[in-house]
């Protein structure tokens, strides 16, 4: 992407172009070798079959050179993979059949899709210097392998076009145009969802990474939300056990790899929320921050409250409350016990899946927001806590208020559409004040349930789900489940540990037994 190109009638332009033919030319004589290594001491039937199979992948593969070589390589090492753990070449030609792409490869780029109303507002937010990403890992019960995780994401991007697709901008709002780039797993080296680079054209809005036994996909919130990125990884994951033998049924949240995405799939469901838009659902006052300096790196550090789930809902009914307003009110003691400022109101923003109201099948972002919210002058019992904050959740996250707030947001929208996308940024950042970090002082996204087929359960050991805390939050939260074992995760935005540490005492205070994981101090 970095290279310069001489001019056409510049004279050194038949030497540049003299030397791409070279360099192509070793690259397709190294794939050509890799291809007879595996042809080598096989029957003269098997190598023609090997050759067949490779002449099939060129066929169905990318038409530009450069993209097929890559997925030539990606084949390669997958397909001696195969035949040094026993299969034939006919299993393994099989199971990597090129026939799976379709003609997905060998269409041209260029397709393109608007942003949803949740989406529209990331881009324009980077302008100041933030990025909202989050992260879906799975840890499996044995390592990764690299090679076979790759050959699964080649095959299941044709069922996520949109995913596929880098963010453009336009000149009155960014767009999400497609790219057949071919994409690459790697191995995970960088703290987690560090910030996509989406200015090149090769760039996606996701990642995927692995590590020893986890694998994690990490979105750049203008592609989906959690349930579409849970869609994504759980299709890949069945795509995965595929090619280790391992046969899983799809389900309603199982895509099939080969079969062509439906149009419901793109639905920007903003569009078709019924009611009146309501401004006052919106705007509302600062909230107060966390006590603790504001770190350089975010996240700064991850921290796992990992408890059994029927334990966890057991001591929130007993209070009289769901295990998310449980939760909600934990984290607002928590806080108040590490905040100087008695006075004023701290507000957790809670997510909320509008998928529950409607069932829709949309992978786009379909989410809106409330604020849960407790005065910081005033020290209720915990019981009554937990009541008021299942009584805000019956009432903020209704699905008339959320349906209301998603008419303001198309309202919003078409209120400054007609303002060029460079002069835009400011006039959104304060026109979606609801979005502003400044008023809440954390966020709770409750992901839920993870539920897969049970011919998946074997291999997999649990799943984790991580935000990044935007400033000046000093943190955010994370809930999700799986086969009993339910994952709080507390994500730092600084070295202050005392909110963490009041999280820990009051559950086990409540007689839950916690235990505690995390990683290092990123900072260190």
């Amino acid at each position: 992407p970095t290279e310069k190109i001489p001019e056409r009638n510049s004279p050194d332009f038949l030497c540049h172009g003299v030397l791409r033919i070279i360099i192509d030319y070793m690259k397709n004589k190294g794939i050509l070798l890799q291809i007879r290594k595996l042809e080598s001491g096989r029957s003269e039937k098997d190598a023609q079959k090997i050759a067949g199979f490779f002449a099939r992948l060129e066929e169905k593969g990318p038409v530009l050179r450069s993209r097929m070589n890559l997925l030539f390589h990606h084949f390669l090492a997958s397909f001696e993979y195969c035949l040094d753990h026993g299969l034939s070449v006919d299993e393994t030609a099989e199971l990597l059949s090129p026939e799976r792409f379709g003609d997905y490869f060998s269409r041209e780029d260029g397709e393109y899709y608007t942003l949803d109303n949740a989406a529209i507002v990331y881009p324009l937010g980077m302008k100041f210097g933030q990025m909202p990403m989050f992260r879906l890992s799975v840890t499996l019960r044995e390592d990764v392998v690299p090679c076979l995780l790759q050959t699964a994401l080649d095959f299941t991007v044709r069922r996520f076009p949109v995913f596929s697709a880098v963010v453009k901008t336009g000149f009155f709002w960014h767009y999400l145009e497609t790219t057949r780039q071919i994409p690459e797993v790697e191995e995970e080296t960088e703290i987690p969802c560090k910030p996509i680079s989406i200015r090149m054209r090769s760039s996606r809005s996701y990642r995927v990474v692995y590590f020893k036994k986890r694998i994690s996909v990490e979105f750049f919130h203008v592609l989906t939300d959690g349930s579409g990125g849970l869609v994504f990884l759980k299709t890949l994951l069945r795509e995965y056990f595929r090619l280790l033998g391992k046969e899983i049924p799809c389900t309603e949240e199982i895509r099939d790899v080969e079969e062509e995405a439906p149009q419901t799939e793109f639905v920007n469901e903003f569009e078709n929320a019924k009611g009146e838009d309501n401004l006052d659902t919106f705007f509302d006052s600062p909230s107060v921050q966390l006590d603790g300096k504001l770190s350089g790196i975010k996240p700064s550090r991850i921290l796992h409250f990992v408890m059994n789930a029927e334990e966890l809902k057991t001591v929130s009914h007993r209070y009289g409350g769901t295990v998310t307003s449980y939760l909600l009110a934990v984290m607002m003691e928590a806080a108040q016990a590490c905040i100087a400022k008695k006075q004023g109101i701290y507000k957790i923003q809670v997510p909320v899946n509008m998928r529950k109201f409607n069932h829709s099948q949309t992978l786009r972002n379909y989410s809106m927001y409330f604020f849960a919210s407790t005065e910081l002058s005033e020290h209720p019992s915990r019981e009554e806590r937990v009541k008021d904050m299942a009584k805000q959740i019956r009432e903020k996250g209704s699905e008339g208020i959320m349906t209301q707030m998603m008419k303001t947001t198309g309202r919003m929208i078409r209120t400054v559409s007609w303002i060029p996308v460079f002069l835009k940024a400011p006039v959104v950042q304060i026109a979606y004040g609801y979005l502003g970090n400044r008023i809440i002082g954390e966020t709770l996204s409750n992901l839920g349930v993870v539920r897969v087929p049970e011919e998946m359960k074997p291999y997999i050991d649990g799943f984790d789900f991580l935000l990044v805390p935007g400033s000046p939050n000093r943190a955010a939260s994370t809930l999700v489940s799986f086969e009993g074992t339910t994952r709080f995760t507390v994500i730092k935005a600084s070295k202050d540990s005392r909110y963490e540490e009041n999280i820990l005492r009051i559950l086990e205070e409540d007689g839950l037994t916690v235990r505690t994981e995390g990683s290092i101090d990123y900072e260190s």
